[in-house]
C-alpha cells in the first residue's frame, strides 16, 4: 500500500485552518458573508504555507508523497487552489464594499492579488522562460505571502496578535512558511550541496544524448534508481541546479545519461569539458528494485530508462524482470545493445523494445501480468500517467511505483 501521509497531511492543514477560523471570536459583528471572506483568506494563507514548505525537498515529505514528481504535483495544484481563493475573497469583498477596512491593509491585500496573478500566470503559462528564470519567480512568490500575511493581521475583523487558537495557529504556519521560503532563497544552495566531484568522462550515445561520469571527493550513498540534482561551474552553465537520474556508478563515482530536451541539456551536449566541477545534492526517489517483489515489470520511455540501467549495470538482481523499453527512433534507443547482451547472460531477464517511430505505441492489451508482481516505471509524464491509470483499474492492488518527469 502506498504512502498516504502526504494527502493526509494537507487535508489535516485544510480541516484545522477551516475549523479554527469559523470558530475564532471576533473583534465585532459581522454578516456571514464577511465570515465566509475570512475563512477563504486563512485557508488561502495555509495554501502559501503549504507551497513553501513542499518547495524545501525535505526527506520526509517527499517519503510521504511517495516521490518528488508527485509532491510537485499537489504543490502545483495547492498553488492553482491558492490564487482561487484569494479571488474569491476579493470577490466577496467587492460585493460586502467594506467601508471600515484600514486603507493600507486593503491596498496591499489588492497589490498581492494583482503580484500573485502576474507570478502565477509567469510561472504556469510563459513556456519561453529559462529554468534559471522560472525558478526565480517562484522565489518572488515570498512578495505576495508576506503582503497577504500583513493584510490579514491588520485589517481581519479577528484579533490575530491576541492569544488565541487561531492566533497561534496563522502565527506558526507563518513562521514557518515564511522560513522554508528565506531558506530556499538565501540557503538552500549554500548548504544542501555538500558533495562535490569533477567530470572525468563524456561519451556521446547518439545525435543527442550523452553519458558523463564523475568522480566524487567523498563518497554518496544512493540506491540504484533513485536521481540527484546538480551544478555545473563551467563558464557559460546557467547557475541552477538541475535534476537527472543517475544510470551507473558506484559511491566514488557516478554516471548520468542525458538528452538534449532544452538549454542546459543542449549546452551539455555540446560544450560540457571534463575537468569542470560539479556540485550534487540529493539522491531522491523511490525507485528502490531491490524492495520489489520476486516478479517485476519494468515499463521504460525514452530516458526514463537510466534508473534501470543503473540496476543492471551495478547489482546482479535474482529477481524474474521483464523489461518493456519504448522510444522513438534508433537513435534514442542508446542502451538497447546493452540490454540484448545482458539478456544472453541472464535467463531471468526479458526485455521488449517499442520504436514509436515505426511500431505502434506501447499497449498492455492483452498482455498477462500476474497479481503478485512489482511494477516499475520511468517516462515521459502523459505516458507514465496513462500506464499508471490502465494498471489500476486493471491489476487490483497492484503495486506500482513510478516516476514521471516533464521539463518543469
Amino acid at each position: 500500500m502506498k504512502n498516504i501521509k502526504g494527502i493526509l497531511f494537507i487535508a489535516a492543514i485544510a480541516i484545522i485552518t477551516f475549523v479554527l477560523w469559523l470558530l475564532a471570536v471576533l473583534s465585532e459583528p459581522i454578516v456571514p458573508l464577511d465570515r465566509v471572506r475570512h475563512i477563504v483568506a486563512g485557508l488561502a494563507l495555509s495554501g502559501f504555507f503549504l507551497n513553501f514548505l513542499l518547495a524545501t525537498r525535505n526527506k520526509m515529505l517527499e517519503k510521504w508523497f511517495n516521490g518528488l514528481d508527485k509532491l510537485y504535483i499537489y504543490h502545483k495544484y495547492i498553488a492553482i487552489v491558492t490564487i482561487g481563493l484569494i479571488f474569491v475573497h476579493s470577490a466577496i469583498g467587492e460585493l460586502l464594499k467594506t467601508s471600515d477596512q484600514a486603507p493600507l491593509p486593503g491596498a496591499l491585500g489588492s497589490l498581492s492579488l494583482g503580484a500573485l496573478v502576474v507570478l502565477m500566470g509567469i510561472t504556469l503559462f510563459d513556456k519561453r522562460l529559462t529554468y534559471e528564470k522560472w525558478r526565480f519567480t517562484h522565489k518572488l512568490m515570498i512578495v505576495p505571502y508576506t503582503i497577504s500575511l500583513f493584510h490579514a493581521y491588520f485589517s481581519s475583523h479577528i484579533p490575530l496578535l491576541r492569544f488565541s487558537a487561531l492566533g497561534v495557529w496563522v502565527g506558526l504556519t507563518a513562521l514557518i512558511g515564511l522560513s522554508s521560503a528565506i531558506y530556499i532563497i538565501f540557503f538552500y544552495q549554500r548548504v544542501r550541496f555538500q558533495h562535490k566531484g569533477t567530470v572525468t568522462n563524456i561519451v556521446k550515445l547518439g545525435p543527442k544524448i550523452i553519458e558523463w561520469e564523475i568522480s566524487l571527493n567523498s563518497p554518496i550513498q544512493f540506491s540504484k534508481g533513485q536521481f540527484i540534482f546538480i551544478k555545473v561551474y563551467q563558464d557559460g552553465f546557467e547557475e541552477a541546479p538541475h535534476p537527472f537520474s543517475i544510470s551507473g556508478g558506484n559511491d566514488k563515482k557516478i554516471t548520468l545519461t542525458t538528452r538534449v530536451s532544452g538549454d542546459f541539456t543542449a549546452q551539455l551536449y555540446d560544450d560540457l569539458n571534463p575537468g569542470t566541477k560539479v556540485a550534487i545534492e540529493g539522491p531522491y526517489g523511490l525507485m528502490d528494485f531491490s524492495k520489489g517483489k520476486k516478479k517485476q515489470l519494468w515499463v521504460a520511455g525514452g530516458i526514463g530508462i537510466t534508473p534501470f540501467m543503473a540496476y543492471l549495470r551495478d547489482s546482479h538482481p535474482d529477481q524474474e524482470i521483464e523489461l518493456y523499453y519504448s522510444y522513438q527512433g534508433i537513435d534514442s534507443g542508446v542502451y538497447r545493445q546493452y540490454i540484448e547482451e545482458y539478456q544472453k547472460k541472464n535467463p531471468s531477464f526479458t526485455s521488449h523494445f517499442i520504436d514509436t517511430a515505426t511500431m505502434p505505441f506501447l499497449s498492455f492489451e492483452g498482455v498477462s501480468i500476474q497479481e503478485d508482481t512489482s511494477i516499475f516505471m520511468c517516462g515521459p509524464e502523459k505516458m507514465i500517467k496513462g500506464y499508471v491509470n490502465y494498471f489500476r483499474q486493471n491489476l487490483k492492488g497492484a503495486d506500482i511505483t513510478f516516476e514521471a518527469f516533464k521539463l518543469r
